[in-house]
């Protein structure tokens, strides 16, 4: 399975690359800021996939940190509860056991 992860990886990234070498236009870039003339279309894409890249892994990285966080959560809280009915149920045993000895006596 690794395997054909890394050969879809190389030919998705054979295919960007060749597809940033068809355009090798000159275009104006218009930033909020800042003007830059005269750069490759191909520039300008690969700066759109980057940033979209650091993006949807920042999203990635956020969902993964806060579902640990709720699981973790969970876990104590199940723990918890565990603790709470096993310690219920010797109580019931143990009263039982009291209430025998006194019948007894």
């Amino acid at each position: 399975m690794k395997l054909i992860k890394i050969f879809g990886g190389l030919v998705l990234v054979l295919l960007v690359l060749f597809f940033l070498m068809r355009n090798t236009d000159l275009v104006t870039v218009d930033l909020v800021f800042k003007v830059y003339p005269d750069i490759q279309v191909a520039v300008v894409m690969l700066g759109a996939i980057s940033v979209g890249m650091i993006i949807g892994y920042a999203v990635a990285v956020t969902n993964i940190l806060s579902s640990k966080a709720a699981l973790r959560g969970l876990k104590t809280k199940n723990k918890t509860l565990s603790d709470e009915l096993n310690d219920l149920r010797n109580v019931a045993i143990d009263e039982s056991i009291n209430d025998e000895d006194d019948g007894e006596l």
